[in-house]
């Protein structure tokens, strides 16, 4: 198991559902959530499509190296996550 820190931005209008719907597919791929932090909302430097607002979020978490691909590739599926940043934190 490995500590992670993913970073996510989320479209704005449905941050609750998007937030939940994250934490149900780190639970899925067997990754436990050891703090959150909810960053609001902020005006993107450069506009993603339509999008010039984000809500930005941070989870860390622990998991499995094996699963990030996974989970990176169903956070590019998933229309309501604009950007997200994995990066494996120390420890």
């Amino acid at each position: 198991m490995r500590n992670y820190e993913i970073t996510n931005i989320l479209r704005e209008g449905n941050v609750e559902e998007t937030k939940s719907a994250v934490k149900e597919l780190l639970s899925k791929y067997n990754f436990t959530i050891q703090g959150e932090e909810d960053w609001g909302s902020k005006r993107l430097w450069h506009p993603v499509g339509q999008d010039e607002q984000g809500h930005f979020t941070l989870i860390k978490c622990s998991g499995s190296p094996a699963e990030v691909a996974k989970i990176e590739h169903e956070f590019k599926l998933n229309a309501n996550i604009l950007k997200t940043l994995v990066i494996r934190a120390n420890g």
